[in-house]
């Protein structure tokens, strides 16, 4: 009994003292890595580079429509409004 509380105690100090420090530790060389190589960009097909790059050499101040949809019927301008309605209060 004795020897299984000392191992619970080891156990719930190693999670509360020694468990941050290693996350953070850890944590730390993934982000250090995910910088170097870029972040998740990594893993893009050479189009999307190509139209990720076209999209950052835009000059400012202009812009380009690739698509302009076509005109649909326009609704009728001489509406006034609906038909008039009773209103009748309900209890």
């Amino acid at each position: 009994m004795i020897k299984f509380l000392i191992e619970l105690f080891l156990i719930f100090l190693f999670i509360r003292l020694v468990a941050p420090f290693l996350l953070r530790w850890l944590l730390g060389l993934f982000v250090k890595k995910a910088v170097k190589n870029g972040g998740f960009y990594t893993n893009m097909r050479p189009e999307q580079r190509q139209q990720q790059n076209y999209q950052q050499q835009q000059p400012t101040g202009k812009i380009k429509i690739d698509y302009i949809p076509e005109d649909k019927a326009q609704p009728k301008k001489d509406f006034t409004g609906g038909e008039y309605v009773d209103y009748e209060e309900v209890k």
